[in-house]
């Protein structure tokens, strides 16, 4: 995993410096309404110009935004930050300390004197602190000493009221939202320092600074004797990977430590950074990097595209939009062998914690073989799902993605978030892996949904609020049904023998639909079942009932089979009470349901294999089938 990191850099890593500095450079989400704001301090002039600017995508490349310092205690030299508080106090200082001698540094240094009030030396770390932006005297704002006091003389507390005054002068002043206000920029007499190529090369040179005590040694990624380092403080996912084994599997000298000499160190930094910016996705709150690694050897290096070109196509299987539905489509038509084998793919959730990186779950090593099996695993789903499931004027689709798989498996959105992801990754890792599961864990889920939907408990959940109950959970059941169908034609969870539907007397369309999921007999009887429920739901509609009682018969935490029996027998008094089964135009095609049912049932109850779990997932199964054109035209 270090290793595929590692390779992204590697072109990267061709570029020269000042190419490396832009690599740095952060994008942030911004709106058409959001303003970077440049305080130009004027030597020449003695004044702070104050000028706002909309933020374009270039923005940030101008002022040359790289974030923060790493680490929270680190000095903060940079002259463009997302907030005013660095730059009005600590960003000069710091800068002065570190930059090379110069034009740049003399200019700093006058400003440094002219234009921050100086409140004398401060305790330990508050030193940096002691200079800020004198407000007092060039804005006409409150008194410094003022601020001082107010914050009963602690100089952090000081420079975040003085950023706090100057955001609302500048909000009242140029009339913009102190929200809108995303980017704030030091300039010198109109002078972009941040341009500069001794600024701009102090990014690197802080993030290797370490290597100045490299001792000689072999580097754990290339095997390269030379001089190394084992301070990985600069690297974003540090913690990984200096503490999980599995992480940096087959890297020499790892049993001791992490030693990296400083081309790898670098490529290292170039490939996180690309991949935290170009690489990164998210299901819901589930972050993480999809990372391809090259499989060719080390003289046919790829190139930055052809990574960003992998990442689409494996993200292909994540989330649907109507282009990578045109990909998919083409991408199944095309042989096997054909297929990209240029990269395998390694997927890694994490949730981000302060300046750390927490990992959930890494999954490595997928290979574009197994993506082609995925994707054509949706597709299928999907085919079969708008062949079977979709009214003649509808264009539902029924895409079983990752993002999909996400809505069908409820998880608390609270604390428990943490715990409850863990079995939707083990999901997630057995699609991409090929690992076998339980699929009663799978039905267990799919319950859920429906229990959450039907007794609206949405809000608990990572679920929206959907306008009616009934039709949402309708459409839960028939994805988790095509969730068990895809899981099975991937091989993780294991598919039974279907039924013979020869004896069968429900309709011919019907029968081939049970063949095709290869559903036996006991999953088809509580699918008729449930089907039965459906139609006595819709009579209790009919005859005015608020909602449909007979779907308070259903215990969504399961059901035995003595359970089924009952409702059987009571389904089938409905039935006789509401007239289904004896009057109007279906009455035949509602007893042809109930007798194939009833036989099912009853030549299967001294052997009866399924959970109670399954019993009522397959129960209502049939029910969202009823509201299908599977065998018979809308009415």
């Amino acid at each position: 995993m270090i290793e595929a990191v590692r390779k992204i850099g590697v072109p990267l890593g061709r570029l020269d410096i000042e190419e490396q500095s832009n690599i740095l450079v952060e994008t942030i989400n911004y709106e058409e309404e959001d303003r970077i704001v440049i305080l130009d301090l004027d030597i020449n002039n003695n004044c702070i110009n104050i000028s706002i600017k909309p933020i374009q995508d270039d923005t940030m490349k101008d002022y040359f935004y790289i974030g923060t310092a790493d680490g929270p205690a680190s000095p903060q030299w940079m002259l463009t930050g997302n907030k005013p508080d660095y730059i009005i106090s600590q960003s000069i200082p710091s800068l002065l300390k570190i930059i090379e001698e110069g034009n740049i540094k003399e200019l700093l240094k006058q400003a440094l004197d002219i234009f921050y009030f100086d409140y004398g030396k401060q305790g330990g770390s508050k030193e940096r602190y002691r200079r800020i932006l004198n407000v007092e005297k060039f804005l006409n704002l409150d008194q410094m000493k003022k601020y001082y006091d107010d914050s009963k003389k602690d100089i952090k507390k000081t420079v975040s009221s003085v950023a706090k005054a100057l955001s609302n002068y500048i909000s009242t002043e140029y009339e913009v939202k102190t929200k809108n206000l995303k980017l704030w920029a030091l300039t010198i007499n109109g002078k972009i320092v941040q341009q500069r190529q001794e600024y701009k090369k102090l990014a690197w040179q802080l993030k290797e600074a370490h290597f100045e005590k490299a001792k000689e040694g072999t580097c754990s990624v290339c095997g390269t004797i030379t001089k190394v380092s084992s301070d990985t403080g600069k690297l974003k996912l540090t913690y990984y990977i200096t503490q999980k084994k599995n992480f940096a599997s087959d890297l020499r000298n790892f049993d001791k430590n992490l030693r990296l000499c400083q081309q790898c160190h670098k490529e290292l930094i170039l490939g996180e950074i690309y991949a935290i910016r170009k690489l990164r996705a998210y299901i819901g709150k589930l972050n993480f990097l999809l990372i391809p690694e090259p499989l060719f050897g080390e003289n046919l290096n790829a190139e930055s595209e052809s990574f960003e070109n992998a990442y689409k196509n494996a993200n292909s299987i994540i989330r649907f939009d109507d282009v990578t539905n045109i990909e998919r489509e083409a991408m199944i038509r095309i042989k096997r062998e054909n297929y990209t084998n240029q990269f395998i793919f390694h997927f890694l959730f994490y949730m981000k914690q302060q300046q750390e990186f927490r990992v959930l779950q890494l999954i490595k090593d997928v290979t574009p073989s197994r993506i082609y099996e995925i994707n054509l695993a949706i597709f299928e789903q999907n085919e079969f799902a708008r062949r079977w499931f979709n009214w003649p004027d509808s264009n539902d689709r029924w895409l079983i993605t990752f993002e999909q798989i996400f809505y069908l498996f409820p998880i608390h959105q609270d604390e428990r978030f943490v715990t409850e992801h863990k079995r939707l990754l083990i999901l997630y890792d057995a699609i991409l892996t090929r690992k076998k599961i339980d699929r009663k864990i799978v039905i267990e889920k799919l319950n859920q949904l429906a229990k959450t939907y039907y007794y609206e408990k949405t809000d608990s959940y990572q679920l929206s609020k959907p306008p009616n109950k009934d039709i949402a959970m309708i459409y839960g059941i028939l994805k988790g049904m095509l969730l068990l169908c895809y899981l099975e034609k991937l091989s993780v969870i294991s598919g039974g023998e279907g039924m013979d539907t020869s004896n069968l007397i429900v309709s011919n369309n019907f029968k081939k639909f049970i063949e095709e999921l290869g559903y036996n007999e006991q999953q088809t009887s509580l699918v008729l079942l449930g089907k039965l429920i459906y139609e006595v739901g819709r009579a209790q509609e009919r005859n005015k009932l608020t909602s449909k009682p007979i779907l308070e018969k259903i215990n969504y935490q399961g059901m035995s089979l003595s359970k089924i029996q009952k409702l059987s027998n009571e389904i089938f008094e409905k039935l006789k009470q509401y007239k289904i089964i004896t009057e109007g135009s279906s009455k035949y095609f509602i007893q042809n349901i109930y007798s194939d049912h009833k036989i099912l049932l009853d030549k299967n109850i001294n052997n009866w294999k399924l959970s109670n779990q399954e019993n009522v997932f397959y129960l209502l199964s049939g029910y969202a089938i009823g509201s299908r054109p599977i065998d018979k035209k809308r009415g």
